[in-house]
Parts: C-alpha cells; structure tokens; sequence
C-alpha cells in the first residue's frame, strides 16, 4: 500500500536556547491523513519541535518543508502566519471578549464578511458548536472550549494541524470523547498532524504512528506495536498497554 504523500518534513533541526541544545537533529515527517504523536518527558524538545514546525520558534539549522515549500532552512524563514498551519495549545487560547462565532472568524481576516461568516459556520457545524455561536468562552464547558478552539484552527483549511497536550485540560470521560471526535474530523479532513504528548496511552489511542524523544533526539518513530523492546523497556506505561 503506498503511503500518503509527506505534507510536514521536518529534516535535521537544530533548536537552541543560549548555550543548551533543546531540539538536536531532530528529522519527522507526517502524511496527508496522518496522525503522528511526539511523546516525551517534560523538557525533552518535543514542544520547542512543535514551535519550530509552527514558526512560532527559529531553528538554529535544519530545515522544514509544509508541501514543496521551503518554510524554515538556511536563508529562508517563512513566518507562521504564512505557513498555512492550524495551530491549538493546551489553554486553547480564546479570545473572551469575542463569540464564538468571532473567535472561530478572527483568522480569515482575508475573506469578505459573508464568506468569513459562512466558513466560520461550517467549521462549527463540523464540531457541534454551531448552536452556541453567539456564546462567549466562560459560558461554555473545557469540551465546548476545545471544540471551538480546534474550529477556530481549522477555519482557514490548513494543510497541517500542529497540537500541544491539546486534551490535557480535560477529565478522563471528556477527554477520551473530544478527542475521538477530534481524531475522526482530521482524518475527515485529510489534515497532517503532529499531537504533542507525555502520555504514553494517549499516544498510543491517537497515532498512526509514535516518534519517542529524549534529550532533543528522536529516539525511534513506528507503529507502537513495532516500537524496538529496548524502547519499550524504558517507557513501562507503553509496555503495560502494548501487552493488553
């Protein structure tokens, strides 16, 4: 079976913070339709990665492609508003003076009104919340929140969508729900994705595939069932689940 065509290609970066190298030659690559999670302790480079994929932070060297293009590499930075990628963190940072219908149309700042009224409207369709578009951020629940959020970074069709720890704020019954439906609706739509996560079970629920990092390094990327045992060793959660 041939696999998707890559969208995300993250090659060799290099990320730093004075003298301490955060993100060390770090190289991934995510395909049209794919779920890739990044699974990592605390303080691994697994978000820095995420950042540098975002332009949100500048490799050191390296490079990144989204497509054909070029966005990160020597001589060349394109910046994150121009990079066409969905973007959510674990707060969801929305904008409480804002509905939710203007915090879901706040990127499409291209478009008229109407047509940024109309795509606003069918994201939310898409993940429920088209009922609650006059609703303002405190009078909703974290679910409705991250419901929203994931709308507001799918309005403008990017080509890959890059979330931080992006259930962490949830309960476990919520949790497990939102990101089902999260999960289902980028595959829907095609979308790249790289999920950042520490949760080993978490990892394993949403990725077609794992990339583990530790200390700046990719150590192994795969399926979590082919994940090499010496890894598994070193990681009990993924061992415990992997054997059930």
């Amino acid at each position: 079976m041939t696999r998707p065509a890559k969208i995300l290609s993250i090659a060799d970066i290099h990320c730093a913070y004075g003298d301490y190298p955060a993100v060390d030659g770090v190289s991934l690559d995510v395909a049209a339709g794919e779920i890739l999670c990044l699974l990592g302790a605390s303080g691994c480079g697994k978000t820095t990665t995420l950042r540098a994929a975002a332009g949100v932070e500048r490799p050191v060297g390296g490079t990144i492609s989204i497509g054909e293009t070029i966005v990160s590499g020597p001589g060349c930075f394109v910046p994150p508003e121009q990079r066409h990628v969905g973007l959510m963190f674990q707060d969801y940072a929305l904008f409480p003076h804002l509905t939710v219908l203007k915090n879901v149309s706040f990127g499409l700042k291209k478009l008229g009104r109407s047509a940024r009224r109309g795509q606003a409207m069918k994201m939310l369709s898409l993940v429920g919340m088209d009922k609650r578009a006059d609703a303002y951020p405190h009078e909703l629940s974290g679910g409705q929140q991250q419901r929203v959020a994931l709308a507001r970074a799918l309005a403008p069709n990017p080509r890959v969508m890059l979330m931080d720890e992006p259930f962490s704020g949830l309960d476990k019954a919520m949790r497990t729900y939102v990101r089902n439906e999260t999960i289902a609706l980028l595959k829907k739509l095609n979308t790249a994705t790289l999920i950042v996560t520490h949760d080993p079970e978490e990892a394993i629920a949403l990725g077609d595939r794992i990339a583990v990092m530790q200390e700046g390094k990719i150590i192994a990327c795969d399926t979590y069932d082919r994940l090499p045992p010496e890894l598994l060793d070193c990681h009990p959660e993924i061992t415990m689940l992997a054997a059930q």
